[in-house]
């Protein structure tokens, strides 16, 4: 006998439907929450504003920081094909977009947005390419991207879910460009804001046909109390929270990203330097 034991004798009717609804558990999604403190960050945001004249957000400043440390830890900016890791020559970062639906007043559907080579462009430029990004999305002027979700919107549901995993395979697995679809459309990480909606705190669940092993949800900046230098004071707060590939991530890599990132929005002036790093490679 492997492991010594016996049979549990009686059970309660919850254990007993509990163990015919699920399975073995085999979701390797793990989660993680970051709080950061976005004073320094508002002022840098504004001030980036005036001087471009193109609005800044979180959404745009943490994306600059996702991207800078996928471009520093290559090992994250990745995808799994076949069971092993393929990394990524570049950093791009997928966004998603509402798009109000035709006739339906309140209501839209969800489409996206990749900014390539995030890791290349400044934090209004990130903020410009997207804003125009997302209004052809809008627009249903996205190129590929539109043709592809009208193709896909026309698929009985029955046949939907078999041609999403033959699109999956044939783009990922063989990695091999798909006619009618976008290349490479979800990137290697996705960011998204639900702040805007008022939402303080969520988590998103990692999209399967994407292969995208990262996504971080942005969410409301709030004034909270806090202890600073063993004094309480209010400072402006936001969360942010992370839903990881467990394949991809494990806790150091995690760990490791989380401080990171919390360096780079607390001390915005790094976002401006190529390898958002606080010292040189060759500094002292």
């Amino acid at each position: 006998m492997n492991v010594k034991g016996r049979w549990l004798k009686k059970s309660t009717m919850w254990r007993k439907i509990s163990l015919n609804t699920w399975h073995t558990p085999d979701n390797a999604t793990i989660y993680g929450l970051l709080d950061i403190d976005v004073g320094p960050l508002q002022d840098y945001l504004a001030a980036r504003s005036e001087a471009t004249g193109v609005k800044c957000t979180l959404t745009h400043a943490v994306t600059r920081g996702l991207a800078l440390l996928l471009h520093r830890y290559p090992e994250c900016n990745v995808l799994v094909r076949r069971r092993k890791i393929w990394v990524r020559d570049d950093v791009d970062i997928f966004h998603q977009v509402a798009m109000p639906l035709e006739g339906e007043k309140d209501k839209a559907d969800l489409s996206g947005a990749t900014i390539r080579k995030a890791d290349t462009k400044t934090v209004d430029e990130i903020a410009k390419e997207l804003r125009e990004r997302a209004l052809a999305v809008r627009k249903k002027k996205d190129g590929e991207m539109a043709k592809s979700r009208s193709m896909l919107f026309r698929i009985p549901n029955f046949l939907l879910k078999w041609i999403m995993k033959f699109i999956d395979w044939v783009s990922y697995t063989l990695n091999l460009r798909m006619p009618g679809t976008p290349r490479d459309p979800f990137g290697g990480a996705m960011v998204t804001s639900v702040g805007m909606f008022g939402i303080k705190l969520a988590f998103a669940p990692l999209v399967t046909f994407s292969r995208v092993p990262i996504i971080i949800l942005v969410g409301q900046v709030e004034d909270r109390a806090v202890v600073r230098d063993g004094q309480v004071c209010i400072r402006p707060m936001v969360s942010l929270t992370a839903t990881m590939d467990h394949r991809v991530l494990d806790g150091f890599q995690a760990g490791r990203m989380a401080q990171s990132m919390k360096e780079l929005l607390e001390k915005p002036e790094l976002l401006d330097r190529p390898d958002g790093r606080a010292e040189s490679a060759g500094a002292a």
